[in-house]
Protein backbone atom coordinates (compact mmCIF):
# COMPACT_ATOMS: atom_id res chain seq x y z
CA UNK A 1 0.00 0.00 0.00
CA UNK A 2 1.49 3.35 -0.66
CA UNK A 3 2.20 5.74 1.80
CA UNK A 4 -0.49 8.08 2.97
CA UNK A 5 0.03 11.64 2.20
CA UNK A 6 1.24 13.08 5.80
CA UNK A 7 -1.40 16.02 6.76
CA UNK A 8 0.02 19.55 7.20
CA UNK A 9 0.83 20.60 10.64
CA UNK A 10 -2.28 23.08 10.47
CA UNK A 11 -4.36 20.33 8.83
CA UNK A 12 -2.77 17.63 12.06
CA UNK A 13 -3.79 20.24 14.62
CA UNK A 14 -7.42 20.72 13.09
CA UNK A 15 -8.22 16.95 12.99
CA UNK A 16 -6.51 16.66 16.53
CA UNK A 17 -8.95 19.25 18.01
CA UNK A 18 -12.07 17.61 16.18
CA UNK A 19 -10.95 14.23 17.18
CA UNK A 20 -10.67 14.91 20.90
CA UNK A 21 -13.73 16.46 20.61
CA UNK A 22 -15.23 13.50 19.20
CA UNK A 23 -13.70 11.37 21.99
CA UNK A 24 -14.95 14.46 24.73
CA UNK A 25 -18.70 13.95 23.37
CA UNK A 26 -18.29 9.96 23.13
CA UNK A 27 -19.24 10.16 19.42
CA UNK A 28 -16.49 7.65 18.13
CA UNK A 29 -16.22 4.08 17.92
CA UNK A 30 -12.93 2.39 18.70
CA UNK A 31 -12.70 1.74 14.83
CA UNK A 32 -13.25 5.20 13.97
CA UNK A 33 -10.54 6.21 16.45
CA UNK A 34 -7.96 3.79 15.07
CA UNK A 35 -8.77 5.44 11.65
CA UNK A 36 -8.42 8.87 12.48
CA UNK A 37 -5.27 8.62 14.93
CA UNK A 38 -3.41 6.94 11.71
CA UNK A 39 -4.96 9.66 9.20
CA UNK A 40 -3.89 12.45 11.47
CA UNK A 41 -0.12 11.04 11.50
CA UNK A 42 -0.80 10.37 8.03
CA UNK A 43 0.97 6.83 8.03
CA UNK A 44 -0.10 3.79 6.80
CA UNK A 45 -1.23 0.32 8.87
CA UNK A 46 2.24 -1.35 9.07
CA UNK A 47 3.95 2.13 9.58
CA UNK A 48 1.15 2.64 12.46
CA UNK A 49 1.97 -0.83 13.87
CA UNK A 50 5.44 -0.05 13.71
CA UNK A 51 5.48 2.91 15.47
CA UNK A 52 3.12 2.12 18.76
CA UNK A 53 4.85 -1.68 18.86
CA UNK A 54 1.67 -3.77 17.87
CA UNK A 55 1.41 -6.21 14.74
CA UNK A 56 -0.12 -4.59 11.49
CA UNK A 57 -2.84 -6.96 11.85
CA UNK A 58 -3.85 -5.78 15.44
CA UNK A 59 -4.00 -2.39 13.56
CA UNK A 60 -6.18 -3.85 10.79
CA UNK A 61 -8.51 -5.73 12.73
CA UNK A 62 -9.26 -3.06 15.39
CA UNK A 63 -10.11 -0.95 11.97
CA UNK A 64 -12.43 -3.50 11.20
CA UNK A 65 -13.91 -3.46 13.89
CA UNK A 66 -13.44 -7.75 14.06
CA UNK A 67 -10.02 -7.31 16.69
CA UNK A 68 -9.83 -8.22 20.08
CA UNK A 69 -6.92 -6.30 21.09
CA UNK A 70 -5.50 -6.21 24.61
CA UNK A 71 -5.37 -3.23 27.05
CA UNK A 72 -2.48 -2.88 26.63
CA UNK A 73 -2.15 -2.60 22.98
CA UNK A 74 -4.74 -0.24 23.20
CA UNK A 75 -2.66 1.65 25.65
CA UNK A 76 0.50 1.75 23.54
CA UNK A 77 -1.46 3.14 20.94
CA UNK A 78 -3.37 5.77 22.78
CA UNK A 79 -0.70 7.23 24.42
CA UNK A 80 0.28 8.61 21.26
CA UNK A 81 -2.51 11.09 21.87
CA UNK A 82 -1.66 11.09 25.39
CA UNK A 83 -4.99 8.61 25.96
CA UNK A 84 -5.83 5.64 27.72
CA UNK A 85 -8.30 3.28 27.54
CA UNK A 86 -11.28 3.43 30.28
CA UNK A 87 -14.64 2.49 30.78
CA UNK A 88 -17.39 4.80 29.26
CA UNK A 89 -21.08 4.79 29.99
CA UNK A 90 -23.16 3.22 27.50
CA UNK A 91 -25.49 5.63 25.23
CA UNK A 92 -29.10 4.99 24.22
CA UNK A 93 -29.43 5.18 20.42
CA UNK A 94 -32.51 5.72 18.77
CA UNK A 95 -35.64 4.04 19.32
CA UNK A 96 -34.44 3.50 22.67
CA UNK A 97 -31.25 0.78 21.68
CA UNK A 98 -28.71 0.61 23.45
CA UNK A 99 -25.54 1.07 21.88
CA UNK A 100 -21.88 1.26 23.53
CA UNK A 101 -19.42 3.78 22.15
CA UNK A 102 -15.67 2.99 22.97
CA UNK A 103 -13.19 5.78 23.28
CA UNK A 104 -10.32 5.84 25.46
CA UNK A 105 -10.01 8.43 28.37
CA UNK A 106 -7.76 11.02 28.49
CA UNK A 107 -4.63 10.15 30.53
CA UNK A 108 -3.57 12.59 33.40
CA UNK A 109 0.61 12.34 33.00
Amino acid sequence: MPRLIRPSRAEQNAMRRQFYEQIRHGDMTLPDAMKAMREITGLTQAEFAANRGVSRRVIQDIERGTGNPTVESLNSIAKLFGLRVGLVPIRRGEGGAQTQTLAPTPTSE
